[in-house]
């Protein structure tokens, strides 16, 4: 298949399912994407095999888009949300093709993570202080005997 004939199913495929600025929206996408990366040197072929089948393409699209004409509105003025649409297809799995849905990844607050970034301060300087107070008073000692070792060592001399 080739680029002209992946565009036509996708076309054909999203056809009377979702509104014609989506399926624009989309089959620009999906051109632009496939030139880009031509021009990065890869094969017309190779960029296919990547894509995979334009139906499933497509039926990702009609899903994603009924999800979100019904849910908040998101996606592009015309309604539409091309681009995501690949990252998704892109997860399709060599394992007969079937979507890994998309993942969702939780970010920490920021004061989160200063709360977290002060209690690894306290605890590292918590940490240095204990293990000054265990070690500084042999090592006081010792620089006391040294001292006086000397001092005397000059007065017999």
């Amino acid at each position: 298949m080739d680029k002209q004939e992946f565009l036509e199913k996708l076309r054909a495929a999203l056809s009377g399912k979702v509104s014609s600025g989506t399926v624009t929206d989309n089959i620009s996408y999906y051109e632009d994407y496939i030139n880009t990366e031509i021009r990065k040197g890869r094969s017309e072929e190779e960029v296919l095999g990547e894509l995979g089948d334009p139906r499933l393409i497509a039926r990702t699209i009609v899903e994603t888009h009924s999800e979100e004409t019904s849910g908040p509105a998101y996606g592009n003025a015309r309604g539409g949300s091309s681009g995501r649409h690949y990252e998704q297809t892109a997860r399709q799995r060599e394992d007969g093709g079937h979507y890994e849905s998309e993942r969702r990844f939780f970010r920490i607050p920021g004061w989160v993570l200063l709360i977290l970034g002060i209690l690894l301060l306290t605890l590292a300087f918590s940490f240095l202080f204990s293990l000054a107070s265990v070690l500084l008073p042999p090592i006081l000692l010792i620089l006391v005997i040294v001292f006086f070792v000397k001092l005397f060592r000059d007065w017999i001399n």
